[in-house]
């Protein structure tokens, strides 16, 4: 997937599943045109790194909670609690910088 048809200027014009005699050429998913045509962002490095961005900001929110003792890192899903203590491990490794709830002489702001 995907398998594409093109107007006679090379357009396309629809995309298919699966081949067939209207749709046979293949045409990678993140191909510029093909995205172009469903209307997703073209740059997707952009929208990834916001993802990455977002990912960040979630973390930081779930540090500070449980640090305010709102939640317990227990309450979640077991899961959960696996990628977050992997991606924290992974995490202390980096600047301090790297986090936008970054203690500030020992403490955590709005403290």
């Amino acid at each position: 997937m995907p398998y594409i048809s093109r107007d006679p200027n090379g357009q396309i014009t629809a995309i298919f599943r699966d081949a067939s005699p209207e749709a046979n050429q293949f045409i990678p998913q993140n191909a510029p045109e093909l995205l172009s045509f469903i209307g997703a962002p073209a740059n997707t490095e952009l929208f990834h790194s916001l993802d990455s961005d977002l990912i960040r900001v979630i973390e930081d929110v779930i540090d500070a909670l449980i640090h305010k003792k709102l939640l317990l890192l227990t309450d979640l899903p077991a899961e959960a609690q696996t990628k977050i203590l992997a991606r924290r491990n992974l995490r202390q490794n980096l600047p301090q910088s790297s986090s936008i709830l970054a203690p500030r002489d020992g403490l955590i702001w709005g403290e």
